[in-house]
């Protein structure tokens, strides 16, 4: 897909700021599940995570190297704004 590149740029930050978020906010979850002794769950749910995540940083490097760059900006970004937010997790 051709899309110039600010679009490029505006997409991948905006798709890795909320996939970042959506996988971390999981993270806690998963925590959780490990905790309580529901491995099968937590495995089944980080396996998820990590699928959901390869598939849009594919589908993101289909778009250009800028998307897929500042969507893995994004990414890494939303760890530490969930973490102010919310607290350690």
């Amino acid at each position: 897909m051709q899309v110039g590149l600010p679009w490029e740029i505006l997409i991948g930050l905006t798709t890795g700021l909320l996939l970042g978020a959506f996988h971390f906010a999981l993270l806690w979850w998963n925590t959780r599940l490990f905790s309580t002794g529901a491995a099968g769950k937590a495995i089944a749910l980080q396996l998820g995570r990590i699928a959901v995540a390869v598939v849009v940083l594919t589908l993101l490097a289909r778009i250009g190297l800028a998307a897929l760059l500042c969507g893995a900006f994004g990414f890494l970004v939303a760890r530490p704004l969930l973490m102010w937010r919310f607290g350690a997790l």
